[in-house]
C-alpha cells in the first residue's frame, strides 16, 4: 500500500442485496484521507479517472455484503437482510466515478496476477 498526498474525501453508502450493490447516497466529508493503492485480493472501493484508470483503491476489510451494518425487516436476521457498508474515500481533482470490485486470486497467492472482478460502478457527484 502506498500513500500519497491528502485529498478531500467523500462517504459512499452502499447497499447489498442479493440482486446486486447499488449507492445509496454519497456527501463531502472534511476527513483527510490520502490516495491508496491497496494491491492486496479482497473486496475494494476503486476511485477511477474519466478514462477508468485507478486512482485509489480502499479496501474493505470487513468484506463486501458481510454484517458491517444490517437492517432486518423484522428482528430475526437472514442471509437475505439488506447489507449496508460505509466507505470514506479521497476524491482528488480527476476522480470521476467509484467501483466496488471484488480482487479473486489464487489460494494462497498474494503476488500474482488478480482476476478483478466488477460488482458494480457510480458516478461520482461534484
Amino acid at each position: 500500500m502506498t500513500d500519497v498526498p491528502v485529498t478531500r474525501s467523500v462517504r459512499l453508502i452502499f447497499e447489498f442485496t442479493a440482486d446486486g450493490v447499488r449507492l445509496l447516497e454519497q456527501h463531502p466529508v472534511n476527513v483527510s484521507v490520502g490516495l491508496f493503492r491497496d494491491d492486496q485480493a479482497g473486496d475494494h472501493v476503486e476511485v477511477r479517472n474519466r478514462d477508468g484508470r485507478v486512482v485509489s483503491r480502499v479496501p474493505v476489510w470487513a468484506g463486501l455484503g458481510s454484517n458491517v451494518e444490517t437492517f432486518p425487516q423484522d428482528p430475526y436476521i437472514t442471509s437475505e437482510a439488506t447489507r449496508i457498508l460505509t466507505v470514506v474515500v479521497p476524491t482528488p481533482p480527476d476522480a470521476d466515478h467509484v467501483a466496488v470490485v471484488r480482487d479473486i486470486r489464487t489460494a494462497g497467492n498474494t503476488a500474482g496476477a488478480s482476476h478483478v472482478e466488477v460488482l458494480g460502478t457510480f458516478r461520482l457527484q461534484r
